[in-house]
């Protein structure tokens, strides 16, 4: 049961609205809890008992720290959270790396891995810190259990800190009806729904079709599907985070922002206070500032900011490429402040915002490839210099039902249709990256909220035409980290 999906759309999210309003103040995060575990099962049964048995441990162990505050129960949180998630995440990748090292066969071990684990993890980790330094309570079990099981962001984040939801969860005024909440929340919904259906679903074709032939690729299709999975990878995560706002919303809850146009960026650190900000917010909490931060010396400033990179991109996935992926944006934010340090010239934005947008397109191919050797492979065909015409296969996948009745008009060559099409997507993309306020910005962070009639139309129209859309549903990207 995804988000776009009609089961969650038409009876899973109506249920919820309305069961969270019609409970008392007492029953209602009872019953939103049990909702958010029916999410989850729906999505990932076996992983349950996981997430069940690690929420209990973590609410005892944090019990624990509230009361004593010894430095031993945050290392047994520690160890167990941590180690859990090496070893069903992780274990396979160091096994098959030690393997390669010795000249021994490599044999998989079969091991279940949760869907989210990498989220309510470190949302557990972060509770058991704040628990030492004496900045979280001993909550009761039912709200410790639904902080960490929201189905809102349990498997795609953000990653929300404890003070920030149960607070609101308390409060009183979420349990009373708020239309206007309700309105913000649904436009919000609808944004989103477009983003994933509308587009990030209609790039990811083109981006699988040109990763499943990397061989045959040339570079005109290589370019065209690097940018291709920059924009599905922008709008499915941008989508998310809009649809999981919009719905908390709906209750009268507010998360994390967790997105804020990050291909605006003119600079890599600008970058990375626009891109997963609640990531880049957990990691310079509990891991950079930990490590020193910036209040030593600047060689140690620049190791820290090296190890929290690397770090990153190993928490996305067992794999070199994650890993280098993340090695890069630690060596551009590195030399960045190198520049910084010694230099006050700084770089006009128009060429600023190229060198970064350019940057971010390559480093996501390491993102993207499924191993080295295919990431190498998908640059060499890339600087092949073939600059051919693309594949009918590739560029059909733009060729949506929508244009092919606009060309009933237009009576255009399917040749001619079909690099139209993808020529209007990639521009479409860019534009919206670049143009328009955040859709975030336009409904839950206004304090007034007074939709035109023209934005209640076109917010209307994406909600309805994306949910007839949902035809062949697509997981969300971050569902896999």
């Amino acid at each position: 049961m995804l988000f776009n999906s009609y089961l969650f759309m038409l009876l899973f999210l109506p249920l919820c609205v309305i069961g969270w309003y019609v409970s008392s103040a007492r029953s209602a995060p009872l019953f939103l809890l049990a909702m958010s575990l029916w999410f989850y099962a729906a999505n990932d049964l076996s992983g349950l008992p996981v997430l069940l048995i690690s929420t209990l441990v973590n609410w005892w162990i944090g019990r624990k720290l509230t009361q004593t505050q010894k430095k031993g129960w945050l290392t047994l949180g520690l160890l167990l959270n941590l180690g859990t998630l090496g070893l069903l995440k992780y274990a396979n990748f160091i096994l098959q790396n030690v393997t390669l090292l010795t000249g021994s066969k490599f044999t998989p071990l079969s091991l279940l891995l949760p869907l989210g684990i990498s989220f309510f993890t470190f949302q557990q980790v972060a509770y058991l810190i704040d628990a030492y330094r004496g900045k979280a309570e001993p909550y009761a079990l039912s709200e410790y259990a639904l902080f960490v099981s929201f189905f809102p962001y349990v498997m795609s984040g953000p990653i929300a800190f404890h003070s920030e939801i149960i607070p609101q969860l308390r409060d009183p005024a979420c349990h009373t009806v708020n239309w206007e909440n309700i309105a913000r929340g649904l436009t919000l919904v609808g944004y989103g729904l477009a983003k994933k259906v509308l587009l990030a679903d209609i790039f990811g074709q083109a981006v699988n079709i040109a990763w499943g032939t990397v061989s045959t690729l040339n570079s005109s299709t290589a370019f065209v599907a690097m940018l291709a999975y920059t924009f599905q990878l922008y709008f499915d995560f941008s989508g998310y985070c809009d649809i999981a706002s919009g719905v908390t919303k709906m209750i009268g809850i507010d998360l994390p922002q967790n997105f804020d146009s990050p291909y605006r960026a003119c600079s890599i650190a600008e970058f990375w206070k626009r891109w997963h900000m609640t990531m880049t917010r957990f990691f310079t909490q509990y891991l950079y500032i930990p490590l020193g931060g910036s209040h030593r010396d600047f060689a140690r400033t620049c190791i820290n900011t090296m190890i929290v990179f690397l770090v990153s991109g190993l928490w996305h996935g067992a794999s070199w490429t994650f890993i280098l992926w993340g090695g890069l944006h630690g060596l551009a934010l590195t030399l960045t402040k190198i520049r910084d340090r010694y230099t006050e010239k700084r770089l006009p934005k128009p060429i600023g915002w190229l060198l970064t947008f350019s940057f971010v397109n390559f480093a996501w191919v390491f993102f993207r490839a499924p191993n080295l050797s295919a990431t190498f492979q998908f640059f060499s065909r890339l600087f092949s210099g073939t600059w051919t015409p693309l594949p009918y296969d590739f560029y059909s996948c733009f060729m949506v039902t929508e244009a092919k009745v606009v060309n009933q008009i237009l009576r255009l060559q399917s040749e001619t249709l079909g690099l139209t099409a993808t020529i209007f997507f990639l521009v479409l993309a860019l534009l919206l990256c670049l143009m328009p306020r955040n859709a975030l910005d336009r409904t839950v962070k206004t304090d007034v909220f007074q939709p035109s009639t023209l934005q209640f139309t076109i917010s209307t129209i994406l909600l309805v035409w994306s949910i007839l859309s949902f035809t062949g549903i697509h997981t969300f990207l971050y569902f896999n980290f």
